[in-house]
C-alpha cells in the first residue's frame, strides 16, 4: 500500500515537472539554460528590443532580422534575451520572432529530459525551427514538417 501511494506520489510529482515546463509564453526569465536562437525576421528588418515584456516598455535597441541571441527565459508571449556580441545588452522581444536551426540527425523528443521518448531525426541538411519555448537546457521548437518537438539544448544548432 505504502508503495503504491510513494508510485503515485512519484508519478504525479513528474507530471507536475512536465506542467510546469517553461516556455516562452509563460515563463520566467532565467528559467532557460542560455541557448543561440536567431530573430524570426525579413532581411532589413529590426526587432524592438525592451526592457519588458509588454508594447508599452519603450525600445531600448533595433535588433536587425539576422541577429544571434541568446534565449534565457520568457513570459506571456515575450522572449528575455541577450544580444550575442553584446550580451550587456538584454531585454524582451516576442517569443514568436525567435527560431534554432538543428542540423540533419538531431534527436526530437516528445518531451523534456528522461520523460521523452525519441520521436524522430532531423533530417537534411539544417532544419530551421521556430522556438516555443524553454524548460532549463531543452528548447519547444516547431516546424511545418514536424510539427511541436523538444530539442536538448545542450546539443551545437
Amino acid at each position: 500500500m505504502i508503495r503504491a501511494m510513494i508510485g503515485t506520489l512519484a508519478v504525479l510529482a513528474g507530471f507536475a515537472v512536465v506542467e510546469r515546463s517553461v516556455d516562452a509564453r509563460t515563463g520566467p526569465a532565467g528559467s532557460c539554460t542560455p541557448t543561440d536562437v536567431h530573430s524570426l525576421l525579413p532581411p532589413g528588418d529590426t526587432l524592438a528590443l525592451r526592457p519588458g515584456p509588454t508594447l508599452l516598455s519603450p525600445a531600448i535597441a533595433a535588433l536587425r532580422g539576422d541577429a544571434a541571441l541568446i534565449l534565457s527565459g520568457g513570459q506571456s508571449g515575450w522572449a528575455h534575451i541577450a544580444v550575442a556580441d553584446a550580451p550587456q545588452l538584454d531585454g524582451w522581444v516576442p517569443a514568436d520572432q525567435l527560431w534554432v536551426d538543428v542540423e540533419a540527425g538531431r534527436a526530437l523528443y516528445s518531451l523534456p529530459g528522461p520523460m521523452g521518448s525519441l520521436l524522430a531525426m532531423s533530417e537534411g541538411d539544417a532544419e530551421s525551427f521556430r522556438v516555443l519555448g524553454c524548460h532549463g537546457p531543452w528548447l519547444r521548437v516547431i516546424n511545418a514538417r514536424i510539427g511541436a518537438v523538444w530539442i536538448d539544448g545542450r546539443q551545437s544548432s
